[in-house]
């Protein structure tokens, strides 16, 4: 009974996380079990989301709002991103990532979610200034950002024109930070989440081997 409560406690969870992706990156480098993996994408990003907002403090009105501002507002940027090409560049969404809604997985605006609160909770433990937690946080989305757009299509999540994102793609993500963690800020938004800020960094570090390991094992 302790060892259980000690797993679902915010430390537990941190633990829980890393061989969770620990077991991922086995699961993508063995051939068998590659399909799997990929198939495991959606239910793993949905999983972590819960797992990061049970520890959520605070929940009122406002944190309910500011999160379905997040997931709306990323999906519609979304869509209209796919549909024009004019926001991030011409890229598709591929097959990994579960139900569309106009071309655009409904988890995109989970994983907004996830990054936005958690980059949030990261900055938030060093600094109680707004436009530092701002800018700070949204800075660190772009470096987030950098490895996810190299890990994306090896994990057939999204792909480029060209297999290259064009800067545009980055300026308006980094804009798009700012607006959400700009409501997050404004609204009051308590994000000193542990599991969160562990998150996090588990999941750059998971993508940052799942790129190495592409480019320097995988024939």
């Amino acid at each position: 009974m302790k060892f259980l409560t000690t797993l679902l406690s915010k430390d537990g969870l941190t633990f829980i996380f890393i061989i969770f992706y620990v077991v991922g990156i086995g699961l993508f480098i063995t051939p068998l079990t590659q399909t799997l993996f990929l198939s495991l994408l959606p239910y793993s990003l949905l999983g972590a989301t819960i797992a990061i907002l049970y520890f959520h403090k605070e929940w009122n009105i406002k944190t309910i709002a500011v999160l379905l501002f997040i997931f709306i507002g990323s999906i519609i940027a979304e869509i209209i991103g796919v549909a024009t090409g004019k926001l991030f560049g011409v890229y598709v969404y591929l097959s990994s990532l579960g139900i569309k809604i106009y071309a655009v997985p409904i988890l995109i605006g989970v994983n907004w979610i996830v990054l936005i609160y958690a980059s949030n909770a990261i900055v938030t433990k060093f600094t109680k200034n707004s436009l530092i937690k701002i800018l700070g946080a949204s800075s660190l989305m772009i470096v987030y950002d950098i490895v996810l757009e190299k890990a994306a299509p090896i994990m057939q999540m999204w792909i480029f024109k060209d297999n290259q994102p064009p800067l545009r793609n980055y300026v308006v993500w980094f804009l798009l930070a700012i607006i959400f963690h700009s409501a997050i800020e404004i609204f009051k938004v308590n994000t000193s989440n542990k599991p969160a800020r562990a998150l996090f960094i588990i999941q750059l570090f998971f993508l940052a081997v799942i790129v190495s390991y592409t480019l320097f094992f995988s024939k």
